[in-house]
């Protein structure tokens, strides 16, 4: 009976591996679809990109930049074109991506935008626009860290982010219509905080 059970589950092996393919690696991932293909974005070299039909088969598609931000290197000292939590989404007739440059274990960081009107690859309108930094915190001046972004918009259709993890907190600031810094007369907010920094503790990020 062993023997029997055995040679089931062998023979098993090749239609489960087709019900489970194999996962991919990622980390802090955000996901979007457009015109049925979905498009997963993540951590990594230049914003790891992956597209799939049915969200059980990925592929790998080329990273959002194919060099770091020009202006990364020099808002953060240290930064080696890994780039984190990513977040997309659309609106007026373009897909805005948020993203993070950071170094681990300090809060010189920076929140960066990229743009593109179609997240299609084959298109001929496919071309991500980099916007520069959107939000920055520095060592000394700010006891929060510009990292780990996430765009809403409150009911009047006005954009506001959401970021931070260790030190001081989760924060919120009012942006502009276009996304690229914050409105003004400035508005911070401090939506989850701490009675002191911590930068070893990390903070549960939008979800």
């Amino acid at each position: 009976m062993t023997k029997l059970l055995l040679a089931a589950l062998l023979l098993a092996q090749p239609a489960l591996a087709q019900l489970n393919p194999p996962p991919i690696p990622i980390h802090d991932p955000v996901l979007t679809r457009q015109n049925g293909t979905y498009y997963l974005f993540a951590t990594g070299r230049g914003i790891t990109v992956w597209s799939s039909q049915d969200r059980r088969t990925w592929q790998a598609e080329p990273p959002v930049f194919a060099a770091p931000p020009a202006w990364a290197g020099a808002a953060v000292p240290g930064f080696k074109d890994h780039i984190w939590a990513p977040d997309i989404s659309y609106a007026n007739g373009q897909y805005s991506l948020f993203y993070s440059v950071s170094t681990f274990g300090k809060n010189r960081s920076a929140i960066g935008l990229a743009t593109n009107k179609t997240l299609d690859p084959k298109s001929p309108d496919f071309k991500w626009i980099d916007h520069g930094p959107v939000v920055e915190s520095v060592p000394g001046r700010d006891q929060w860290n510009a990292i780990d972004p996430n765009l809403i918009r409150d009911e009047a259709g006005q954009p506001w982010l959401t970021f931070g993890s260790f030190w001081s907190g989760i924060k919120l600031v009012k942006l502009r219509p276009d996304l690229t810094g914050p409105a003004e007369p400035q508005e911070w907010h401090a939506l989850a905080s701490r009675a002191s920094a911590c930068h070893s503790c990390g903070s549960a990020g939008p979800v």
